[in-house]
């Protein structure tokens, strides 16, 4: 009888019980003047998990081009808290600063502003969305760069968030907020069994109309395969108006289309993960990823096995034949994958992206680039010097408005066998 020794994933999500809207004004005397360059080293740490105990969800939301708000998701369980104030109180200070930018190619500054916040323990972890108002200014394209630092811990996270004034059908201009205390979601995503309230801010249009879809788990090609198609498969026939505002609820996994103008090709999506998502836990999700480490006759295999769970087991010990040394080995790759969900994801699992895909395979980036129209994604050998970019571009389709797709060369054969190769000898692969 052979044994298992697969364990339960490290789960990286925090459990999330409440949300308070703090409106703050703004001003104060300690903004910002330094830049941080869009394309070097220090931007790769947006994606290294390392670099940062601080997750916030940030996002814009428009009712028109002179009202936007810039809104800030902070959990207060990633935060360091003290006593080392006149009230003795547990107290954590977060600074957020945020920089209006022409383009990640201008960087020429149009705005700044920052506010300093404390947020009091609580029994319980609390989310909590702090809302700043944008000023208005004249491009009708620019990016809001922003960065959140916890003032006690001395960690920070940076964020660049698109804008466009003019577009009034794209995701921006939707209201998604919880049914029980109409606060903004506190991720981009509902998970099966939760609900929301969409509402249509612009006043352009009168309606909504949704659609649903299946969840898409489509395995990405490899990075030197053909450059895929990519589908564009909305169409709505005889759709009805839902009116303004609707009540969405995520009775399944797939996800949700809605549109203003079903002539348009810009709407929101909403996608339906499981229950622990960004976790991976279900044996059919751990088995997804394993498609980048094996040929197609071998993931097969294991993806439609009867015992399944066996036979993703067999594969990690076949590259150790250690059952210790099995169990690092799965640990380091799979909480990768929980991080591409997190980063990546679009209406399907960050891990399924093509991001996602390059990111569990090769580690975090050691410099990436920003521009309008894609990431630039950099691995350097610190022994040989040797440079590689992944270069994703950023398509519009009717599904998704910033869908990143890699531009798939047949250089990167020997680097990816190299990298795949490592995995299954047992070692951890970083470049």
């Amino acid at each position: 009888m052979k044994n298992y020794f697969l364990i339960s994933i490290i789960t990286l999500t925090t459990i999330l019980c409440g949300c308070r809207l703090l409106n703050p004004s703004l001003g104060g005397q300690n903004v910002e003047a330094s830049v941080i360059s869009t394309g070097s080293e220090q931007l790769a740490y947006i994606y290294n998990p390392a670099a940062t105990t601080i997750h916030p969800r940030v996002f814009v939301r428009k009712t028109n081009k002179e009202d936007i708000d810039l809104y800030v998701i902070i959990n207060d369980s990633e935060l360091l808290f003290s006593k080392a104030n006149a009230q003795n109180q547990s107290t954590a200070k977060v600074r957020i600063f945020y920089k209006l930018m022409e383009s990640y190619e201008n960087v020429a500054t149009l705005d700044t502003a920052v506010k300093i916040l404390s947020f009091h323990k609580s029994d319980t972890p609390k989310t909590y969305a702090v809302k700043l108002k944008l000023k208005t200014v004249e491009p009708e394209k620019f990016v809001v760069q922003t960065t959140v630092t916890d003032l006690i811990r001395g960690k920070m996270s940076l964020s660049f968030t698109p804008v466009d004034k003019s577009d009034s059908l794209c995701g921006d201009n939707f209201a998604v907020s919880k049914i029980e205390n109409s606060q903004p979601l506190s991720d981009n995503f509902l998970k099966v069994g939760e609900a929301a309230r969409i509402d249509y801010q612009h006043s352009k249009f009168s309606g909504l109309y949704k659609m649903y879809f299946p969840p898409d788990s489509l395995i990405p090609l490899s990075p030197y395969a053909s450059d895929p198609a990519l589908k564009d498969t909305i169409c709505f026939k005889e759709a009805d108006s839902l009116g303004r505002s609707l009540i969405l609820g995520a009775q399944r996994e797939g996800y949700f289309y809605l549109t203003a103008d079903t002539l348009s090709r810009n709407g929101l999506v909403i996608p339906c993960f499981s229950e622990n998502y960004p976790n991976i836990t279900r044996l059919d999700k751990l088995a997804e990823p394993l498609a980048y480490l094996t040929s197609k006759e071998e993931f097969d295999c294991i993806r439609y096995s009867e015992h399944k769970k066996l036979a993703i087991d067999d594969f990690w010990l076949s590259c150790t034949n250690d059952t210790r040394r099995a169990k690092e080995l799965l640990k380091i790759f799979y909480t990768r994958a929980v991080f591409a969900n997190m980063y990546f994801s679009d209406y399907r699992d960050g891990v399924l992206t093509d991001r996602g895909m390059i990111y569990v395979v090769l580690g975090p980036p050691k410099i990436l680039a920003l521009t309008s129209n894609s990431e630039v994604w950099t691995y350097k050998d610190s022994r040989s010097g040797d440079k590689v970019k992944f270069v994703f571009m950023k398509r519009s389709n009717a599904m998704y408005k910033q869908k990143y797709v890699l531009m798939r060369n047949t250089e990167f054969k020997p680097y990816w066998d190299a990298a795949v190769a490592s995995w299954r000898k047992g070692s951890i692969y970083t470049w």
